[in-house]
């Protein structure tokens, strides 16, 4: 992979209540995904809001796409560790879009300056309980809100499953063959306070031409679940999988303090990984792809 992406993003949920009133931002904010294996924790960046003196949110790319061909200068590698990753930096931990802690900066572990394979990432030393999945350069600025984040039931499941199957169907999927898709994990939460438990989740259908990989969130109306999020990826290559796109539900959280949290999703890729964040569209009811950005690979 020749570049990586820091694209920008806000956030928000509410069908709970803030620990506090909003206070005033610093002028930037970074937010990043958090990875544990074993006893070792890191951060990835995810998004940079930039709020400035007059608190007007706004998103700036560090490393945003399309890049020049020479890919990220040694310029933009430095910018990311001096400003988010000195020794000592502590911040703040979110799962499910509550703050359940803090956690501080080791080490650096950047590499990429030297043109190949490409790492934005920090060693954090992180003790409190849980896997937290989302991490704050603050400390009190987003108070977060009780998480209803939870693994989901079987009726729920059914129902998600029940909703891919009938909407890849009017895709134009074999309904036969849709027969023998996988639901992937299924997590039930409150994305927004007025539309009930969202089921979050991805249907993969598995043929000799392609691999087609939904994406869903489904949420409560008056008239029962309906999908406000479908985003389907095709790969075509079944053999190497040069062309995967292995989307995941990372977390939820209210980022700027605007009361409705956004979705953030990972994906895998051939040698790579990524990131999308997603808001809702209030005049069409729907999430919309809001901000990318490539977390690193080869």
């Amino acid at each position: 992979m020749r570049a990586s992406t820091i694209a920008l993003l806000l956030a928000s949920t509410l069908a709970l209540a803030q620990s506090s009133a909003p206070r005033r931002m610093p002028e930037d904010v970074a937010i990043f995904a958090v990875g544990h294996n074993g006893t070792t924790s890191w951060i990835d960046p995810l998004v940079i809001v930039h709020y400035g003196p007059d608190q007007t949110s706004t998103t700036i790319p560090a490393l945003d796409a399309p890049l020049p061909e020479q890919g990220p200068t040694e310029a933009d590698f430095d910018n990311i560790e001096n400003s988010f990753y000195k020794p000592g930096t502590v911040v703040s931990m979110f799962s499910g879009g509550e703050k359940v802690g803090t956690a501080t900066v080791r080490s650096s572990n950047i590499e990429g300056r030297d043109g190949g394979c490409v790492n934005l990432s920090a060693i954090i030393s992180y003790t409190g309980a849980g896997t937290p999945t989302l991490a704050a350069n603050t400390t009190f600025e987003i108070p977060g809100h009780a998480t209803t984040r939870r693994a989901a039931t079987a009726v729920e499941i059914s129902m998600l499953r029940k909703l891919a199957i009938q909407w890849l169907s009017d895709y134009g999927l074999d309904k036969q063959l849709l027969q023998s898709g996988k639901l992937e994990e299924v997590t039930s939460t409150v994305l927004r306070k007025d539309a009930g438990r969202a089921l979050i989740g991805r249907f993969d259908v598995v043929s000799k031409l392609a691999v087609h990989r939904l994406f869903a969130i489904a949420e409560q109306g008056r008239g029962g679940y309906r999908l406000t999020l479908a985003k389907l990826e095709v790969q075509h290559d079944t053999e190497d999988g040069t062309d995967k796109s292995e989307r995941y539900y990372i977390d939820q959280l209210d980022i700027n303090n605007h009361g409705l949290d956004e979705v953030i999703t990972g994906a895998s890729h051939y040698e790579s990984w990524s990131y999308a964040v997603f808001e809702f569209d209030a005049n069409d009811g729907l999430w919309r792809e809001a901000y990318t950005a490539i977390g690193g690979g080869c």
